[in-house]
């Protein structure tokens, strides 16, 4: 028997066996044991009583001796035996062995009061008479003793019989049932291997066998978690692959165009200026794509920062200064603490700031107006009360390739913030403004080397200085977001 039930039902049974066995030993034993002793017992009082009464009846036997007793006597100096009593078939045969054995041996078994065996088939006891040299010896046999046993032996045997039939009857029904939680879950990991249905679950219980299926069943979670995650990083690459290869053919499109046209000669002199001004724009639009996924790439698969203790404000103070510098027509009003030291990366604090303004530069009217907030614990917010864009727009916004230009700058600015710990959260209403806030982790923990990013839990509060709190000339509209800049 190969399988599990039967070798279980087969240790079962010879187990059982080999219980029954030694107890029917032991028992045997046992049992000759205490016959033994009691027949001992009673011989050794039967041979000092028989030569006593011997004694007194100066030789005549007037011992009462039942069917199962003979007594002898054995004349020392003679070395003559003869029977006195007994009506066993074996008692006449009793002279002739104690003349066997002999006067010597019979009388040191008297002495030393001691049981012994003649024979194969007679136990006896020896006693010396008070008076003459004669030795007085009662026996008897010993087929009784053996019967017994022999009865036992044959009962226990039927008895163990019977009770391993029943056992192997019933035991294997009890394993079946024991089992059949395994052969479910066999069951049930066939259809998961054959048909890759991760959903199905094996059953559960108290029993060690439904510890064992919750065990296989979390196991089962986490491959099916596993699975999810892998078949929607590999969409995600692929459709990121796509979205590339789209955003790059139009530029490379475009400079091998002019290329073949100036080859041919079908460019004037006088326009050739115009088309190198064209190549290098779509040169340094592809340059910017590519530095861009490069950037992506480094924060997917967690890159270490250099993060470091960094006041906040100059940091932001610097950069509006720049971006006033160059959009002239963007007028931007920052509110921010005298002072807000955070442990960031700060370059990555810059680029964050960088691609928010480029988002209102590229894509609000000029004069829309800006508001940086920089707020404790980590809250870094720009809001512009530009055109603002459609709902569905905005809940695609951090999608990569989504929106106008590259795609890629919110997607950038999501994945910083998840490098610190923190999140991205974006608002918009059309014709009402546009709102991104950046909220960095707790304490500006940072994500470790090559781990996950693990956003906060709920955002952080907003500070009551915001928009709505500026009076009403000053006021910014309500949160909205820009799309993303080219």
């Amino acid at each position: 028997m190969t399988t599990l039930r039967g070798r279980l039902l087969a240790g079962l049974i010879g187990v059982t066996a080999l219980g029954l066995a030694a107890l029917s030993l032991v028992s045997m034993l046992m049992l000759r044991s205490h016959m033994i002793e009691r027949m001992d017992a009673s011989l050794l009082t039967a041979a000092n009583a028989s030569a006593t009464r011997l004694a007194r009846a100066s030789g005549i036997a007037v011992v009462q001796a039942g069917s199962t007793y003979a007594v002898a006597t054995l004349n020392a100096s003679t070395g003559r035996a003869r029977l006195v009593g007994g009506d066993d078939p074996q008692a006449a045969a009793l002279p002739e062995l104690l003349q066997a054995v002999g006067a010597g041996t019979l009388g040191a078994h008297a002495d030393a009061g001691e049981t012994f065996t003649m024979g194969s088939r007679l136990r006896a006891a020896a006693a010396r008479m008070a008076a003459g040299d004669r030795i007085v010896v009662v026996a008897v046999p010993l087929d009784e003793l053996r019967n017994t046993l022999a009865r036992l032996l044959v009962t226990e045997l039927v008895t163990g019989g019977v009770l391993i039939g029943l056992l192997a009857l019933f035991g294997r029904w009890l394993i079946r049932g024991g089992l059949a939680p395994l052969a479910r879950m066999a069951d049930t990991a066939q259809r998961v291997a054959s048909g890759g249905d991760l959903s199905t679950r094996m059953p559960e219980g108290p029993t060690e066998a439904g510890r064992l299926g919750r065990a296989i069943n979390v196991m089962l979670s986490q491959i099916q978690q596993a699975f999810g995650a892998r078949w929607a990083s590999e969409e995600r690459l692929r459709r990121f692959a796509a979205d590339a290869s789209h955003e790059l053919r139009t530029p490379l499109t475009t400079i091998h165009g002019y290329a073949e046209l100036y080859r041919k000669g079908a460019i004037p002199d006088e326009d050739v200026p115009q088309v190198m001004l064209r190549i290098e724009n779509e040169s340094a639009r592809i340059t910017r794509l590519v530095t861009e996924l490069l950037e992506l790439a480094r924060l997917d698969r967690g890159a270490a920062l250099s993060v470091a203790v960094v006041d906040l404000v100059p940091v932001v103070a610097e950069v509006v200064d720049d971006f006033t510098a160059l959009n002239p027509d963007h007028p931007v009003r920052v509110e921010s603490p005298p002072a807000l030291e955070r442990e960031v990366d700060e370059a990555r604090i810059r680029q964050v700031l960088v691609n928010l303004l480029g988002n209102v530069a590229a894509h609000t009217p000029p004069g829309t107006s800006v508001l940086v907030r920089l707020a404790p614990p980590g809250v870094l917010q720009v809001a512009d009360d530009g055109p603002g864009m459609p709902e569905q727009d905005a809940a695609r916004a951090f999608d990569r390739f989504h929106g106008a230009g590259s795609g890629l700058g919110l997607a950038i600015v999501q994945a910083i913030a998840a490098a610190h710990g923190g999140t991205v959260t974006l608002s918009s209403t059309l014709g009402q403004g546009t709102t991104v806030t950046v909220y960095l982790g707790p304490d500006g923990d940072v994500r470790p080397p090559g781990g996950p990013a693990e956003p906060a839990t709920r955002p952080l509060p907003v500070p009551s200085a915001g928009p709505a709190a500026l009076p009403a000339a000053d006021r910014v509209p309500p949160p909205g977001r820009p799309r993303d800049p080219s």
